[in-house]
């Protein structure tokens, strides 16, 4: 498996990008609240969230790798989100694209907008702003990890 390390530089570049994106693509973003996928969303969702100006931002615990294995999807931590109404999801990266869909499917009659730094190629989720693509095969190593 190919290694791609990603600098704080390229990381702050792209979730300029993306909010850039979001921005054009959906005036009403900033009406929204911020769901990231932990752990892997927790910094980029910090960082869009501070550029955004958005200070609604919530967090679910899902987990699917344990170190670079694939395993089963797990949520532990769902906050209550009942009152909210248009949800912006951000992850670090849509790898098989599962935790998207997941936490999608748990939204059901919601405004929901995704967002990741990656996406991997034949990913079953391509978010609506997203920075780069990779190859499947790739293994994208972050500077927070």
């Amino acid at each position: 498996m190919n290694k791609h390390l990603v600098k704080w530089r390229t990381v702050s570049n792209i979730c300029g990008k993306i909010v850039e994106k979001l921005k054009n693509a959906y005036p009403n973003i900033l009406d929204y609240s911020i769901i990231e996928l932990s752990r892997g969303g927790l910094v980029p969702s910090i960082i869009m969230s501070n550029m955004l100006n958005i200070r609604r931002v919530y967090s679910i615990g899902i987990m699917s790798y344990d170190g670079e294995e694939k395993k089963e999807l797990q949520i532990y931590q769902i906050p209550a989100l009942e009152n909210i109404h248009k949800i912006l999801l951000i992850d670090d990266i849509s790898d098989s694209g599962d935790s998207f869909n997941q936490i999608r499917d748990m939204l059901p009659g919601r405004e929901v907008r995704t967002a990741s730094l990656f996406v991997k190629d034949k990913t079953n989720h391509i978010p609506d702003a997203y920075g780069k693509r990779v190859a499947k095969d790739t293994w994208v190593v972050f500077p927070w990890e």
